[in-house]
């Protein structure tokens, strides 16, 4: 085999590997919740309308989330400040997030809010909803004191 053909092989070869690579990273990229998202809460015992709030999925799986913050009275708190965690892939395009928040009254912190949730994402990768999100209320000695079932949805806004 000649040196001109032999080298045109190998070439031929490094882009096919190329051309995979680059479409599995493609197809990874829309299978992942890194970028920042739009999310639309239906809380179990609050208001009707939607609670809005921005959620960031770090690359390194941490998670932070801020928006509505007033709460119904009843809860003991009348704010919840903002919410850091983490997330995990469990499947194809399956998610669980661990999220904390405390809980002021007026002001000062009174508890704390502990949000764990599976998230599945569409076929697209832009959209997902929640599936068994658990939202639990706690003192300040982390006593559950109510608990919450909500219904998520997301939209994205941006990936880095």
């Amino acid at each position: 085999m000649s040196v001109t053909r032999k080298n045109g092989l190998i070439g031929l070869a490094v882009l096919c590997v190329t051309i995979q690579v680059m479409l599995v990273a493609q197809a990874a990229e829309k299978k992942t919740l890194v970028g920042v998202w739009e999310v639309k809460i239906s809380a179990g015992g609050g208001p009707p309308q939607p609670l809005l709030s921005i959620a960031s999925f770090g690359g390194d799986g941490s998670f932070t989330t801020t928006g509505n913050t007033k709460f119904p009275q009843g809860l003991g708190s009348d704010q919840r400040g903002p919410g850091y965690g983490g997330w995990a892939q469990t499947g194809d395009r399956e998610f669980k997030l661990t999220f904390y928040a405390v809980l002021l009254k007026d002001g000062e912190v009174n508890g704390y809010m502990q949000v764990q949730s599976t998230l599945i994402l569409s076929e697209s990768g832009n959209e997902f909803t929640s599936r068994d999100c658990k939202v639990d209320f706690m003192d300040a000695d982390r006593k559950v004191l109510d608990s919450d079932n909500d219904q998520v949805k997301g939209t994205r806004l941006e990936t880095p």
